[in-house]
Protein backbone atom coordinates (compact mmCIF):
# COMPACT_ATOMS: atom_id res chain seq x y z
CA UNK A 1 0.00 0.00 0.00
CA UNK A 2 1.89 3.43 -1.20
CA UNK A 3 0.73 6.63 0.80
CA UNK A 4 1.26 9.61 -0.87
CA UNK A 5 1.09 12.93 1.48
CA UNK A 6 0.36 16.52 0.12
CA UNK A 7 0.12 19.91 0.81
CA UNK A 8 -3.17 21.15 0.67
CA UNK A 9 -4.10 24.15 -1.35
CA UNK A 10 -7.50 26.13 -0.86
CA UNK A 11 -9.14 24.34 -4.01
CA UNK A 12 -9.42 21.32 -1.40
CA UNK A 13 -11.41 23.71 0.63
CA UNK A 14 -14.36 20.96 -0.30
CA UNK A 15 -11.90 17.70 0.44
CA UNK A 16 -10.47 19.05 4.32
CA UNK A 17 -13.96 20.10 5.68
CA UNK A 18 -15.66 16.41 4.47
CA UNK A 19 -12.32 14.76 6.09
CA UNK A 20 -12.87 16.74 9.04
CA UNK A 21 -16.50 15.51 9.59
CA UNK A 22 -14.69 11.75 11.29
CA UNK A 23 -13.01 13.57 13.91
CA UNK A 24 -15.76 16.07 14.21
CA UNK A 25 -18.28 13.36 14.57
CA UNK A 26 -15.67 11.40 17.38
CA UNK A 27 -15.84 14.52 19.95
CA UNK A 28 -19.75 15.24 19.32
CA UNK A 29 -20.15 11.76 20.31
CA UNK A 30 -17.90 12.22 23.25
CA UNK A 31 -18.65 15.86 24.40
CA UNK A 32 -22.39 16.84 22.82
CA UNK A 33 -22.67 19.86 25.09
CA UNK A 34 -19.08 21.10 23.14
CA UNK A 35 -18.91 19.87 19.93
CA UNK A 36 -21.15 20.14 17.41
CA UNK A 37 -21.91 16.63 15.23
CA UNK A 38 -20.70 17.35 11.74
CA UNK A 39 -23.34 18.70 8.70
CA UNK A 40 -23.24 21.42 6.45
CA UNK A 41 -22.48 24.23 8.83
CA UNK A 42 -20.02 22.41 10.65
CA UNK A 43 -16.25 23.28 9.20
CA UNK A 44 -18.21 24.30 6.10
CA UNK A 45 -15.58 24.94 2.57
CA UNK A 46 -15.80 28.27 3.37
CA UNK A 47 -14.26 28.06 6.75
CA UNK A 48 -11.31 25.54 5.23
CA UNK A 49 -10.60 27.78 2.35
CA UNK A 50 -9.80 30.32 5.21
CA UNK A 51 -7.99 28.20 7.16
CA UNK A 52 -6.06 26.90 4.03
CA UNK A 53 -5.18 30.24 2.89
CA UNK A 54 -3.53 31.41 5.89
CA UNK A 55 0.47 31.64 5.97
CA UNK A 56 1.19 30.13 9.25
CA UNK A 57 -0.93 27.70 8.85
CA UNK A 58 0.08 23.55 7.05
CA UNK A 59 -2.38 21.56 5.67
CA UNK A 60 -1.91 17.67 4.43
CA UNK A 61 -3.95 15.76 2.73
CA UNK A 62 -3.11 12.14 2.52
CA UNK A 63 -3.96 9.33 -0.01
CA UNK A 64 -4.09 5.85 -0.25
CA UNK A 65 -4.88 4.27 -4.39
CA UNK A 66 -5.86 7.78 -4.92
CA UNK A 67 -8.31 8.11 -2.78
CA UNK A 68 -8.42 10.67 0.45
CA UNK A 69 -7.40 8.75 3.56
CA UNK A 70 -6.95 11.36 6.12
CA UNK A 71 -5.82 14.81 6.92
CA UNK A 72 -3.72 17.16 9.55
CA UNK A 73 -3.68 20.57 9.94
CA UNK A 74 -0.94 22.51 12.28
CA UNK A 75 0.02 25.61 12.88
CA UNK A 76 3.06 27.60 13.15
CA UNK A 77 3.67 29.44 16.65
CA UNK A 78 6.39 32.01 17.13
CA UNK A 79 6.62 33.61 20.26
CA UNK A 80 8.70 36.70 21.43
CA UNK A 81 10.63 36.95 24.78
CA UNK A 82 8.56 38.15 27.26
CA UNK A 83 9.34 38.66 31.26
CA UNK A 84 8.00 35.11 31.95
CA UNK A 85 9.67 33.41 28.64
CA UNK A 86 12.08 32.58 26.15
CA UNK A 87 11.18 33.21 22.81
CA UNK A 88 10.51 30.16 21.20
CA UNK A 89 8.63 28.28 17.74
CA UNK A 90 6.69 25.26 17.53
CA UNK A 91 4.52 23.75 15.32
CA UNK A 92 1.17 23.03 16.62
CA UNK A 93 -1.16 20.08 15.27
CA UNK A 94 -4.79 21.74 15.30
CA UNK A 95 -6.22 18.81 13.58
CA UNK A 96 -5.05 15.02 12.74
CA UNK A 97 -7.89 12.91 11.31
CA UNK A 98 -7.68 9.44 9.57
CA UNK A 99 -10.66 7.94 7.60
CA UNK A 100 -11.97 5.04 9.51
CA UNK A 101 -11.08 2.24 6.91
CA UNK A 102 -7.80 3.80 6.40
CA UNK A 103 -6.78 3.38 10.39
CA UNK A 104 -3.64 1.36 11.51
CA UNK A 105 -1.80 1.05 7.95
CA UNK A 106 0.84 4.51 8.67
CA UNK A 107 -1.53 6.88 7.04
CA UNK A 108 -1.35 9.09 10.97
CA UNK A 109 2.35 8.65 10.77
CA UNK A 110 2.68 9.86 7.20
CA UNK A 111 0.79 12.60 8.11
CA UNK A 112 2.27 13.30 11.05
CA UNK A 113 6.29 13.21 8.97
CA UNK A 114 5.24 15.41 6.74
CA UNK A 115 3.93 17.84 9.41
CA UNK A 116 7.29 17.31 11.15
CA UNK A 117 9.32 17.82 7.73
CA UNK A 118 7.87 21.51 6.97
CA UNK A 119 8.54 22.83 10.59
CA UNK A 120 12.25 21.49 10.21
CA UNK A 121 12.00 23.31 6.52
CA UNK A 122 11.63 26.68 9.18
CA UNK A 123 14.20 25.23 11.64
CA UNK A 124 11.44 24.14 14.28
CA UNK A 125 11.84 20.95 16.05
CA UNK A 126 9.50 21.25 18.66
CA UNK A 127 5.69 19.84 17.68
CA UNK A 128 2.75 20.28 19.71
CA UNK A 129 -1.00 18.94 20.06
CA UNK A 130 -3.89 18.98 22.19
CA UNK A 131 -5.70 15.71 22.69
CA UNK A 132 -8.58 15.11 24.44
CA UNK A 133 -8.50 12.79 28.18
CA UNK A 134 -11.86 10.18 26.32
CA UNK A 135 -9.43 9.77 23.05
CA UNK A 136 -7.23 6.92 24.28
CA UNK A 137 -6.57 6.41 20.77
CA UNK A 138 -5.17 9.35 19.92
CA UNK A 139 -2.94 9.34 22.75
CA UNK A 140 -1.81 5.72 21.97
CA UNK A 141 -0.90 7.34 18.77
CA UNK A 142 1.17 10.44 19.73
CA UNK A 143 2.67 8.47 22.46
CA UNK A 144 4.29 5.93 20.25
CA UNK A 145 5.17 8.70 18.13
CA UNK A 146 7.57 10.43 20.79
CA UNK A 147 4.76 12.80 22.33
CA UNK A 148 4.76 13.43 26.05
CA UNK A 149 2.77 15.47 28.31
CA UNK A 150 3.75 18.76 28.97
CA UNK A 151 0.75 20.28 30.49
CA UNK A 152 -2.73 19.17 32.04
CA UNK A 153 -6.27 21.85 31.31
CA UNK A 154 -8.70 21.25 33.68
CA UNK A 155 -12.29 22.04 34.30
CA UNK A 156 -14.99 22.32 36.78
CA UNK A 157 -18.41 22.42 34.78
Amino acid sequence: MSIVVRRATTADAELVSALNADVQALHAAALPWRFKPPGPGTFPPKDAEALLAKSDHLTFIAEVAGEPAGYASAEIVRRTETSFHHPFAMVHLHHISVRPDHRQQGVGNALLAAVRAAGKEQGITLLSADVYTFNERARAFFRRNGFSPYIERLWDR
